[in-house]
């Protein structure tokens, strides 16, 4: 590449968010998703364990998980796909808990 020449690309990444000239939100939506189940991995003994309850739980979950899956949410442009693919990992993860 020549100097002073701008290379051009089909997508990046952007403060955790996938930017694509092609538009849309799953590829967003997706890699939201592997990021919140490899968060879920690593807290996954603790919400195993006996000396934590449900509640406290749920609270782990909402404020880390949760929060995780749902960064910049409100600048993408949602399917009802989406919302359903969505609320299925939540609620799988959330019935792991209990």
């Amino acid at each position: 590449m020549a100097k002073g020449s701008i290379e051009e690309i089909e997508e990046f990444t952007y403060l955790g968010s996938v930017v694509s000239t092609r538009g849309g939100t799953g590829q967003d939506v997706e890699a939201r998703l592997g990021k919140a189940r490899t968060d879920y991995r690593a807290v996954d003994k603790l919400s195993k364990s006996k000396i934590i309850g449900r509640t406290t739980n749920v609270k782990i979950f909402n404020s880390n998980i949760k929060a995780v899956l749902l960064y910049v949410s409100k600048s993408w442009t949602v399917t009802q796909r989406m919302t359903n693919r969505l609320q299925v990992f939540i609620n799988k993860m959330l019935a792991k808990d209990s």
